[in-house]
């Protein structure tokens, strides 16, 4: 059942469970915030003490980063990764983890799944590995409407489980059909290996359920029109939840139906569909407008989340009722068409545990809900103003397919000189600008016939991640209030320096007291990591490199001693991180400490000779 009262935070569907670390994810999204994004490494593999100050603490989110990117892979459609305003310092560490894609047949890549693996911390617990399957139908943004999200544990067993392999061969297709740059084949490797344990896997399903498969659409050679209601006879009753919906689909689904059609969506989509729509009198239904769920313990302390957004069909055939949850609306690119590229689990129960459509909706959903009530329909102005906003769809469409290249040169002071290219590119009706994503947007400069020259930059500002926006050029959008479209794209890069990230890390480590904090993660010390967080938000953790008496009372050398004693392959990230750092400056002071580099010196020769 949908328990509206029972509330998931996706980080906390992320954290390992008690005993084990995370290994390697996958996952798939339709539009992506970077921000949301890259803050969810540090909670799943770096904090799996559900320490939240990783968010106050750059220093611990790009720790985090550096230790999951290279075990975690994106995916989002191409043109659909959001471009803030204010940019994004850490823009550089998502090259390499974020990947983008176009479905094949002229749709939008829309699923929205994680497939995760745990490996056990302890060498001789068992189980070894654990993986789990987050079916969702939210985006990786931070959007706060209402949504449904499915978790699946599971442990992988000898055998293949022939429910799994849609599931296995999806994410083994993802690698294959990006846009740009593939991933790198450590993370293809990765990848291959967990579509081989999700393949295996024995999923342990929510009670009541006996029953579990997968439904992969948009992949295959050919577009193959969905519906859940399909095959095995009519369904007696059927609750379709779905935020957007088209008048085709919707007549599909009710050929399939022989009972009650129930349908819960936007209002302002039930005023799109012709009259009737192949719905009966008092079957529709919109959230109530003061619906809001707070996360607080009084309204106006907290977030709430409002608008529908969630992805559900839930029917009954015979004595089994049959719950499908995903990515999937019920529109006609996937009812009639089967252009989109989206993933929907169904799981089917004897309709003794599992109760009836009708009870889905009076039961647990009423509550929310009010009849609907065809409004008056969309006026002249709104309708132009949605024409409008197509026409610049059409126009990202047309900057996501194109090919663009950032030119990177060394400028002769210091920095480095962007320049973005993209032959043949005619834009009518819009005016484009572009600026690296690592910085804020106030720093676009307008794009003129496919060229621009985006000025000189930081090492750490250059990534291949470049922020666009797309600007009416009409007065008639204008006097329609048709607001820009801003949207990021990975582009190629040429020229760019091989040491972003160092430079990034480099910037960070501006004092002793950063530099201890960061060491101390690296030796997975958390009371010393948090006790750079507490200085830093106390004010005493800025300023210069001797402000600070940390170095002195932490007793550094008396951790290396033990760590080398008991676990010296501990020491390994240290060795890199000095090797990558001992050369490099920030405000022309060394980032590594003098004192710290001679006592490195000596664990340094002693890991050597270990090694020899």
């Amino acid at each position: 059942m949908i328990h509206p009262s029972a509330r998931s935070t996706l980080t906390e569907a992320l954290q390992p469970p008690s005993g084990y670390r995370f290994d390697a994810g996958v996952a798939t999204t339709y539009s992506l915030s970077l921000g949301a994004l890259l803050g969810l490494p540090a909670h799943f593999a770096l904090l799996g003490d559900h320490d939240n100050s990783a968010e106050e603490d750059p220093l611990r989110l790009v720790e985090g980063l550096r230790r999951a990117s290279r075990r975690l892979a994106v995916f989002c459609e191409r043109g659909r990764m959001e471009a803030p305003p204010a940019g994004n310092a850490l823009a550089v560490l998502a090259e390499g983890m974020v990947h983008e894609v176009c479905a094949p047949h002229g749709g939008a890549f829309h699923p929205k799944i994680w497939a995760l693996r745990y490996v056990a911390i302890d060498a001789a617990a068992e189980p070894a590995t654990v993986v789990r399957l987050l079916v969702l139908t939210r985006n990786l943004t931070w959007d706060r409407c209402w949504d449904v999200s499915l978790r699946l544990d599971g442990v992988p067993g000898k055998a293949k489980e022939a429910s799994n392999k849609p599931l296995a061969d999806f994410l083994r297709w993802l690698p294959l059909n990006t846009e740009g740059a593939s991933p790198d084949l450590e993370r293809q490797a990765m990848i291959v290996s967990l579509a081989k344990d999700i393949e295996r896997a024995d999923w342990e399903k929510p009670p009541g359920f006996t029953q579990l498969a997968f439904h992969v659409l948009g992949t295959a050679k050919r577009a193959v029109p969905w519906s859940p209601l399909e095959g095995g006879g009519k369904a007696q009753d059927v609750l379709i939840v779905s935020p957007f919906v088209r008048a085709g689909a919707l007549q599909t689904l009710r050929e399939h139906c022989n009972g009650d059609f129930m349908l819960v969506s936007r209002a302002d989509e039930l005023d799109r569909l012709p009259a009737g729509a192949c719905l009966a009198d008092d079957s529709a239904y919109v959230l109530k407008p003061d619906t809001l769920l707070s996360e607080g313990e009084e309204a106006g302390q907290a977030d709430t989340l409002q608008g529908l957004h969630a992805k559900v069909a839930v029917f009954q055939r015979g004595q089994r009722v049959h719950v499908a949850v995903g990515s999937a609306n019920y529109t006609n690119a996937v009812v009639q068409n089967g252009s989109n590229v989206e993933v929907v689990a169904e799981l089917s129960g004897p309709v003794s545990r599992i109760p009836a459509p009708r009870q889905w909706l009076d039961e647990h959903l009423q509550p929310l809900l009010d009849t609907y009530t065809p409004g008056g329909g969309e006026d002249a102005e709104g309708a132009e103003r949605r024409q409008l906003q197509g026409q610049l769809e059409a126009i990202r469409r047309q900057i996501a397919a194109a090919a663009w290249t950032l030119h990177c040169e060394t400028h002769p002071v210091s920095g480095w000189n962007l320049a973005l290219s993209c032959p043949g590119l005619p834009l009518d009706g819009a005016t484009l600008h572009a600026w690296p994503l690592a910085v804020v947007s106030e720093r676009a400069r307008p794009v003129q016939a496919g060229q621009v020259d985006l000025g000189t930059f930081a090492g750490h500002e250059v990534s291949s991640l470049v922020g666009f926006q797309v600007t009416p050029n009409s007065t008639r959008a204008e006097e329609l209030a048709v607001p820009p479209l801003r949207f990021a794209l990975e582009v190629s890069l040429e020229g760019a320096p091989d040491d972003r990230a160092d430079a990034l890390v480099a910037q960070l480590l501006g004092n002793r007291a950063a530099f201890l904090r960061y060491l101390a993660l690296l030796l997975d010390d958390p009371q010393a990591a948090g006790c750079g967080a507490r200085n830093r938000s106390e004010g005493s953790g800025g300023g210069s490199r001797d402000a600070s008496g940390l170095m002195a009372n932490y007793p550094l050398f008396e951790q290396l001693l033990r760590i080398y004693s008991r676990e010296p392959e501990r020491l390994e990230a240290i060795d890199r991180m000095v090797k990558r750092l001992k050369d490099k400056q920030f405000d022309g002071q060394p980032c590594l400490p003098d004192d710290f580099l001679a006592l490195w010196e000596v664990v340094g020769n002693a890991i050597g000779k270990e090694a020899a």
